[in-house]
């Protein structure tokens, strides 16, 4: 996988999980780095291929109707993606 590649797909993780609202692709397209490069029709192949691909690797990304939008919304539940708190014995964390 190319380093732009890897740098895009960190990128739209971290923008799914930092937004309290579902985003659409336009405004995903905005805010990653990376997909404002391309025409309309490529960015839409590239966005389909990197949810796809997140997907497989166990990244749940959540598609949500908005009510005040047209499109559907796009978010990472913190939830679903985080490690459940660890807690250990005294003997285990020494």
């Amino acid at each position: 996988m190319s380093r732009r590649k890897t740098e895009r797909l960190l990128n739209l993780v971290i923008c799914l999980l930092a937004t309290r609202r579902p985003l659409s692709a336009e405004q995903i397209r905005q805010a990653v780095p990376g997909y404002d490069r391309d025409g309309d029709e490529a960015f839409q192949r590239m966005f389909e291929r990197d949810k796809n691909e997140l997907r497989e690797i166990g990244i749940p990304i959540d598609v949500v109707r908005d009510p005040w939008e047209d499109e559907p919304g796009y978010r990472i539940e913190r939830q679903s993606y985080e490690l459940p708190e660890i807690t250990l014995e005294a003997d285990e964390a020494a």
